[in-house]
C-alpha cells in the first residue's frame, strides 16, 4: 500500500485535503502534526477528530524548526509527500518564516529525496508568492525582482524555489488563492485578513481603503481548493505549477468587491440604521502615512489599520493570473463564482457576527 505524509494535517486545509484523500484514494495517510509534549499532543489528536482514529491513518508529531524534523519516520515506507505546514500570518516576523516556510520545507525535500520509494512531492503555496507583480501571472517560476508585501509572500517564494532547482525530484506546486468560505453556502470556518476586513467595514472602523479599485481579487472556496490540489497531486504532471484560482478575466475588482459586500450588509437592518458610508479608496503613500500617525494613539482604528497594512502593497498591485494549465488538467472542476460566493460569506458573516453566534438557519417542518 502507498503511504502518503501530509504535513500540517491538523490545519485548515490539511484536515479537509486529508478527507479528501482518504475518499478519492488507497493510501494510508501519515498525518504530521506539530506537538511538544503529551498535552500538546492530545489536543491535536482532539482537533484532527475522526481523522485520528480512522484506520487508514496514523498520526506523527515534530516541528520543522527541529533540527531532524522527520527522524521519527521511515523512508521506506513514504511514497508520497504534500507539504501544507507553514505559517500563514501576513504580520509573521522575518526570522518565523524563514524558519519554518524556508527551512522547515529544505528539510522535508532532503528527507524526500532520501525516500527510496517516492512518487510525488507536492507542496502547497500561495497565489501570492509572486510578489507584487503586476500583469500577466503564469504558472511558471518566477526570480525576485518584483520584490513582497510581507515576510509570509517572501518566504513562500523562497520555498518554491528550493523545488525549482530540483529537478531530479517529481514536485509539484500549488499556487492557492485566498480562501473566502468553505464552500457556496457561504460558511466560515477559518477567518483570514479579507474576513477581518470586511468585520471593519460592517462595524464602520475603516473609513479608507488602501488599494486601487480596478485591482483584481482572487477568491476559492476550501471545497474547490482541497479538490484540485487533491485531483492535481494523483494524476498532473511532474514539475509542473498549478495556480488554484480564478482566472483573471473572471476575477473581480476590488471596487466591484467592496460594492458587492455593502450590497449584502444592507440586507441586515443593524447596518441599514447606522448608514456607515463605503470607504474612500486613498493611495500608498497616503494610506501609510495614515497608519503611522495613528499608530501614536493606539485604539480600534490603529488596530484595523494595522491589520490592513501588512497586505495593501498588493491591493495596489493588478495580476492577470493565468489558469491555463490548471484548467486543462482539472477537466471538469471549476472555481466557484466568486460573486457568489462573496455574497454568501457576507451574509454568513453578519449572521453570526463573525462567528460569535451560531447561524439562524431555516429547517422544513
Amino acid at each position: 500500500m502507498s503511504v502518503t505524509l501530509l504535513t500540517g494535517a491538523d490545519g485548515h486545509v490539511g484536515t479537509v485535503l486529508a478527507r479528501w484523500l482518504l475518499e478519492h484514494s488507497d493510501s494510508e495517510l501519515l498525518l504530521y502534526v506539530r506537538a511538544a509534549d503529551d498535552d500538546e499532543r492530545a489536543a491535536k489528536r482532539e482537533k484532527l477528530g475522526a481523522l485520528a482514529s480512522d484506520p487508514r491513518c496514523r498520526v506523527t508529531y515534530g516541528d520543522l524548526r527541529a533540527a531532524e524534523p522527520f527522524s521519527d519516520i521511515a523512508r521506506n515506507e513514504v511514497t508520497d509527500i504534500v507539504h501544507c505546514a507553514a505559517v500563514t500570518s501576513f504580520a509573521v516576523d522575518r526570522e518565523t518564516a524563514r524558519a519554518i516556510n524556508i527551512d522547515g520545507t529544505d528539510k522535508l525535500i532532503t528527507f524526500a529525496a532520501s525516500c527510496p520509494g517516492l512518487r510525488r512531492f507536492g507542496l502547497v503555496s500561495s497565489l501570492y508568492a509572486v510578489g507584487l507583480r503586476n500583469g500577466v501571472v503564469a504558472e511558471t517560476a518566477f526570480d525576485d525582482s518584483a520584490t513582497f508585501a510581507n515576510h509570509y509572500e517572501w518566504s513562500k517564494w523562497n520555498a518554491e524555489a528550493l523545488l525549482y532547482q530540483r529537478q531530479d525530484m517529481p514536485w509539484q506546486i500549488y499556487r492557492v488563492a485566498t480562501i473566502l468560505g468553505e464552500d457556496n453556502s457561504g460558511v466560515v470556518v477559518q477567518q483570514n485578513v479579507i474576513h477581518n476586513t470586511l468585520r471593519l467595514f460592517y462595524y464602520g472602523l475603516l473609513s479608507v481603503m488602501p488599494g486601487d479599485p480596478d485591482t483584481r481579487v482572487y477568491m476559492v472556496s476550501t471545497e474547490f481548493v482541497a479538490s484540485a490540489i487533491g485531483r492535481l497531486f494523483l494524476d498532473a504532471e511532474d514539475q509542473g505549477i498549478f495556480h488554484i484560482s480564478d482566472a483573471g478575466d473572471d476575477a473581480m475588482t476590488l471596487g466591484t468587491m467592496i460594492g458587492s459586500v455593502f450590497d449584502s450588509f444592507l440586507a441586515d437592518s443593524r447596518f441599514a440604521r447606522q448608514r456607515i458610508l463605503k470607504p474612500l479608496f486613498c493611495d500608498q503613500e497616503s494610506f501609510d502615512t495614515l497608519v503611522e500617525s495613528t499608530s501614536q494613539f493606539g485604539g480600534a482604528v490603529s488596530q484595523a489599520l494595522d491589520s490592513v497594512a501588512p497586505f495593501a502593497p498588493q491591493l495596489y498591485s493588478d495580476k492577470d493570473v493565468q489558469t491555463n494549465r490548471s484548467t486543462e488538467a482539472l477537466g471538469g472542476l471549476r472555481t466557484p463564482n466568486s460573486k457568489e460566493l462573496l455574497s454568501a460569506v457576507s451574509k454568513y458573516l453578519v449572521e453570526t457576527r463573525w462567528g460569535l453566534k451560531m447561524p439562524e438557519r431555516s429547517c422544513d417542518r
